[in-house]
C-alpha cells in the first residue's frame, strides 16, 4: 500500500486519528464531525445545516447525531432566549467530553479545547435549533430536525428493523420501516408466535434479487392461516369409578353394628347369618344312648 501525503500550510483541520479510525462512528457521523471541526472560529453553522450541505438526509442525520451524542463528541442543550422562545446550544469537539466537561466549556468555566466549536443561539435566521414562538415555559410547538428524542417506534416498526439486524439484506431505513409498520399489524394480531412470523417473512430469501420487495409482498399477501388445534377424537364415555360400597346392602340379621355385604339374587343375609340359619334348621344328630332310650320306652308301652 503506497501513500502520498504532503504537509499543508493552510486550509486544513487537525483531526485525531481516533476519530477517523473509530469503528463506532458511521460515515455520516464522521462527515458531520469533520465538517464542523473544519469550520473557522466564529462560524455559527448548526449541525442540521451542515447535514443539508453535505447531502445527508433527515433520517441518516438523526442516526449520525445520536451516534455523536452517545460517543461524547457532541453535546447540546435547550435554552430559552428572548421573547420566551427556545433554541439549542451545540458543542462539538475533536476529543470525547463528559457532560460535566461540556457544561464547563459552555458556561466559560474552562477554555474551549483545541478544534472544539461552541455554537450559541445568535441573531441569525433561523437561530441554532430553530426556536419557536411558544409562550414562556411551554415546549416547542413544532418538532424540528434538531429534536433530542425521536419518536419511539411502534411494535410493527421495531419488528421490521429487527429483521435487518438479523439479516443484513433486510436492513431498511427507519422511514421505510415506519411506512410499512401498518402492514405488520395483521400479522401481530393473527395469533401467530413471533418466531413463526419471522420464519414466514424471512425464509427463502438467500437467492432473491430484491429481498425488501419480496418482504413487502409477503407482508401484503402471504399472511399464513393460524393453525387450529386438532379436535380430540371422540371417545366413548367412561363411567366414573364406583365407590366400594356401591351394590352392597345391609344384612337383615342381628349384629352389634350394621353389616354390609354384596348380595346374590334375592339374598338378605350375609354369609355368616345364612350359615347360622341353616344350622338351626337341621335336626340334632341322634346318639347311640338316646336311641336305646327311645327303644326301651316304646317296648314298655307295648
Amino acid at each position: 500500500m503506497l501513500r502520498h501525503v504532503i504537509s499543508l500550510a493552510r486550509s486544513f483541520a487537525q483531526i485525531p486519528n481516533g476519530i477517523i479510525r473509530c469503528p463506532r462512528l458511521s460515515s455520516d457521523a464522521k462527515n458531520l464531525l469533520l465538517w464542523q471541526l473544519s469550520l473557522p472560529p466564529g462560524n455559527r453553522e448548526c449541525l442540521s445545516e451542515t447535514a443539508r450541505k453535505a447531502g445527508i438526509r433527515k433520517t441518516a442525520f438523526q442516526r449520525a447525531k445520536r451516534v455523536l451524542l452517545a460517543e461524547g463528541y457532541l453535546h447540546e442543550w435547550r435554552v430559552q432566549v428572548e421573547q420566551g422562545r427556545f433554541a439549542t446550544v451545540q458543542l462539538v469537539s475533536n476529543t470525547v467530553l463528559t457532560a460535566e466537561e461540556a457544561a464547563a466549556v459552555r458556561d466559560g468555566r474552562t477554555a474551549v479545547p483545541d478544534a472544539a466549536r461552541l455554537v450559541r443561539p445568535g441573531a441569525g435566521n433561523p437561530a441554532v435549533g430553530e426556536p419557536t414562538g411558544r409562550a414562556v415555559g411551554g415546549p416547542p410547538e413544532k418538532k424540528t430536525g434538531e429534536e433530542d428524542h425521536p419518536p419511539t417506534p411502534c411494535e410493527g416498526e421495531e419488528l421490521l428493523r429487527s429483521l435487518g439486524r438479523e439479516q443484513p439484506r433486510l436492513a431498511m431505513p427507519a422511514r421505510t420501516a415506519r411506512r410499512w409498520a401498518p402492514l405488520v399489524a395483521p400479522w401481530l394480531e393473527s395469533g401467530l408466535s413471533p418466531l413463526r412470523i419471522r420464519q414466514a417473512l424471512t425464509q427463502g430469501l438467500a437467492d432473491v434479487r430484491s429481498p425488501l420487495g419480496v418482504l413487502k409482498w409477503r407482508l401484503e399477501h402471504a399472511l399464513p392461516d393460524v393453525p387450529q388445534p386438532d379436535r380430540l377424537a371422540e371417545e366413548p364415555a367412561v363411567a366414573p369409578p364406583q365407590p366400594r360400597v356401591a351394590g352392597m346392602r345391609e344384612c337383615a340379621g342381628v349384629h352389634t353394628q350394621p353389616r354390609l355385604f354384596r348380595p346374590g339374587a334375592g339374598e338378605t343375609l350375609c354369609a355368616e347369618c345364612r350359615t347360622k340359619a341353616e344350622a338351626e334348621r337341621e335336626p340334632a344328630p341322634v346318639g347311640a344312648g338316646f336311641a336305646r332310650f327311645l327303644a326301651a320306652r316304646q317296648a314298655r308301652c307295648v
